[in-house]
């Protein structure tokens, strides 16, 4: 499955997602085991994801990755929309 000239990687990776699972149901329809279903679909997601950034160590092209501009992205995007689970401590007690 290839990228499109203007798709991201992003956009690229949820349609290899959905080609896979679409892939993954019919096998199981089919009757095969649905643990190694789910184990050969990991793989083929794997192998395709991880193909796109190995080609491009190879070609040796480089993007410009602003580091801050990432975590900036991650807070608004997750961070900020999921509130503290119960199990994360956001500060220690003062008698600590």
């Amino acid at each position: 499955m290839r990228m499109k000239p203007d798709e991201s990687k992003e956009d690229w990776a949820k349609r290899v997602q959905q080609y896979e699972y679409g892939h993954a149901l019919q096998r199981i329809a089919q009757g095969d085991p649905v643990e190694q279903v789910l184990e050969d679909m990991s793989k083929r997601m794997t192998q395709k994801l991880l193909h796109s950034f190995i080609q491009d160590i190879k070609d040796g092209n480089k993007t410009e990755y602003n580091a801050e501009a990432g975590r900036q992205r991650y807070k608004e995007v997750y961070l900020d929309k999921n509130p503290p689970k119960a199990d994360q401590v956001s500060e220690l007690p003062s008698d600590y």
